[in-house]
């Protein structure tokens, strides 16, 4: 893999205002509004703050990993991916990069939000600290697969409001704004099949919330690998058209 073309994809995509804005700075803003207004009241055992940090945390790494492969419709639209394929850079390596810098890119947002949740009271050694990032981290593998296949899907005028409305319904319907038993029944049984619930629970099991187990993992890794397989269809007819 090209570590020039991974920096500059990076920089690139953290010189977006709109990406940091909506995926960084408005998850921090809407913790800090939420924190306060839920008192001492705790939800499926965890703490109001800290069910809100992770579940904003969350939010915003989730936006921030289909965001950020947005460029990749774009590039399709003006020959940019054509004129990759005549250099010597491998085609697996142009997905990888993309894949990297989004997954890469979530960091400063569950950053942000976690050293605000300790600062305004959430408690853990820092052991739990290192694990609650890196198993949110880890989780988010199928939404970076996820918008990589919107890129290569979607136009360019369109894979923006696609992304976002993908972002609204996995983040309401998998229970990352609000605690998933408030909804029906069969509501609920969707939002366990759905890889944004096990998102914020592998981080609330780490901060006293019930265990994923091995179901969690499971629905995790069959949504990474059914995208995967998906993205990697629409490539291969993306490069037989070009």
């Amino acid at each position: 893999m090209n570590a020039t073309y991974l920096r500059l994809e990076i920089l690139r995509v953290l010189r977006v205002p709109q990406l940091l804005l909506f995926t960084v700075v408005l998850p921090l803003v809407l913790f800090l509004v939420f924190a306060g207004l839920f008192g001492d009241a705790r939800f499926g055992g965890v703490s109001s703050t800290a069910y809100t940090m992770q579940g904003m945390a969350a939010y915003g790494s989730l936006g921030g990993a289909l965001f950020s492969t947005a460029s990749i419709a774009l590039e399709r639209r003006i020959g940019w991916n054509r004129q990759l394929r005549l250099t010597p850079l491998p085609p697996s390596h142009y997905v990888l990069v993309k894949g990297l810098t989004a997954w890469l890119v979530t960091l400063p947002g569950l950053v942000l939000v976690y050293s605000a949740g300790a600062l305004v009271g959430v408690s853990l050694p820092w052991w739990r600290w290192l694990a609650l990032a890196g198993t949110t981290w880890a989780a988010l593998l199928p939404f970076v697969v996820l918008g990589i296949a919107l890129g290569f899907t979607g136009s360019n005028e369109s894979v923006q409001a696609v992304s976002t409305f993908v972002l609204l319904a996995l983040s309401l319907l998998g229970g990352v704004w609000f605690p998933i038993e408030i909804l029906p029944d069969w509501a609920q049984t969707v939002a366990r099949a759905l890889p944004s619930y096990w998102l914020n629970a592998v981080g609330r099991s780490v901060i006293g919330g019930p265990g994923t187990g091995w179901t969690g993992v499971t629905v995790l890794a069959t949504w990474t690998a059914a995208l995967g397989l998906f993205a990697a269809a629409r490539y291969r007819s993306g490069a037989r058209r070009a």
